[in-house]
């Protein structure tokens, strides 16, 4: 049995105090930062690469406030409005976690299509950029609702339970741990196989926008069924909020897909 009771606060200077969770979710935008500037600096190599290192890391900087806002506003409206319709304040308090990857996702979507628009940058090339990115960064990503103790699943009278003391007392299911796994390592690997077979004049062939829409939502379907939050009627069917974003998002993946067939 494994018991998470570690501090929320990982140290502090004066009266300012640094969160687990902002440092692994800083830690997460490097790591996708640096792989997106990878791939197109190899794809520079070839010729290929549509856009500059200077386009990209500008793209990057308006793309970070954009996923950040929208993830927040997506978690605000989508998953807990009665509470911040009475606590407004509380929208601009991050270090409890609370972002919306799906909301982060439309926010983000809007933006890579407005800047590809404005600087005549191919919108499949940046999309696909962004998704081999993003499934790296998820790893981190995944681990910062483990150790803040958010998203935590539902009670599992288990010895591999993980009881999360800011919760209860009670084992449950570290769905976080999962999610890492799955929607962030396997979708990486995948993802990274495809890359070494197609090589990299694939990147903006939108088979990774696509396989990442498809794998993601999938995998992140699965997993909700075992997560303690709430579910709504969608079609006479017992779904949560993340499910029903889930088949949007496979649905996505399935129409960029079938376009570039």
């Amino acid at each position: 049995m494994i018991v998470v009771n570690i501090d929320p606060v990982a140290f502090s200077i004066g009266n300012l105090e640094v969160y687990w969770y902002g440092i692994l979710f800083a830690i997460s935008l490097v790591i996708a930062w640096a792989f997106a500037n990878t791939i197109v600096k190899r794809t520079s190599e070839l010729g290929y690469s549509p856009i500059t290192l200077n386009q990209l890391d500008r793209f990057l900087f308006g793309a970070i406030l954009i996923t950040v806002i929208s993830a927040r506003l997506g978690h605000v409206l989508l998953f807990e409005p009665g509470y911040y319709l009475k606590n407004p304040i509380d929208i601009l308090i991050l270090r409890n976690g609370g972002l919306s990857f799906h909301g982060g996702l439309i926010g983000i979507s809007f933006y890579t299509l407005f800047y590809c628009k404005k600087n005549n940058i191919p919108k499949l090339f940046l999309a696909d950029t962004l998704c081999l990115s993003v499934s790296v960064a998820l790893i981190t990503g995944r681990m910062a609702n483990f150790v803040n103790q958010e998203l935590v699943g539902k009670v599992w009278a288990s010895e591999y339970g993980v009881i999360f003391k800011a919760i209860d007392d009670f084992p449950r299911y570290p769905t976080q741990i999962y999610e890492a796994m799955s929607e962030g390592l396997l979708t990486f690997v995948m993802l990274s196989i495809v890359l070494r077979i197609k090589g990299w004049r694939s990147v903006g062939s939108g088979i990774y926008s696509s396989l990442f829409c498809i794998t993601y939502s999938s995998l992140r379907f699965i997993i909700e069924f075992f997560k303690d939050v709430e579910t709504i009627t969608f079609y006479n069917i017992q779904l949560t909020v993340g499910q029903i974003l889930c088949i949007g998002m496979f649905a996505l993946g399935c129409y960029i897909c079938k376009k570039q067939l």
